[in-house]
């Protein structure tokens, strides 16, 4: 009896572990959500148009919009680039926080993913220079936010 006991108790706990686990995995996967936001190339996008840019140390820094996939995305670009630049791309979805970014080294493309634009005027875009992988905007190495 003793035996059977145990038995139950470490099956109710292995399923325990996997309910855990299950919504440990549930939870997870939430912010996929968020990220179906993003666009992951937007040099397939159309309807391609500068939003607004800025000269930051000879390079040009913008921010790009277009339509991806039905959608309306913007995104960060840069030109006349160093081979160890970086552009990157802040999002900000109220108050003029940033909530979330993406950079990229230049050696591998010389702009971001997208983000989708809002009709909210909470919701806006900025881009700038930088000459690392952790550095952010500021007033000045970045576009205006858009």
């Amino acid at each position: 009896m003793f035996k059977n006991h145990l038995k139950k108790r470490f099956l109710g706990s292995i399923a325990g572990m996997c309910a855990a686990v299950a919504a440990t995995a549930m939870l997870g996967a939430a912010p996929a959500t968020a990220a179906s936001s993003w666009w992951s190339d937007p040099n397939s996008c159309t309807n391609v148009a500068t939003g607004t840019e800025r000269t930051v140390n000879g390079r040009q820094v913008q921010i790009r919009y277009g339509t991806c996939g039905g959608s309306q995305y913007g995104w960060g670009r840069i030109l006349n680039y160093g081979s160890s630049d970086y552009i990157r791309f802040e999002v900000s979805l109220g108050a003029g926080t940033v909530d979330y970014a993406d950079i990229q080294p230049v050696n591998g493309r010389n702009y971001t993913e997208g983000y989708r634009t809002s009709s909210s005027s909470a919701v806006a875009f900025r881009a700038c220079y930088v000459t690392t992988i952790v550095s952010t905007c500021n007033s000045g190495n970045a576009t205006p936010w858009w």
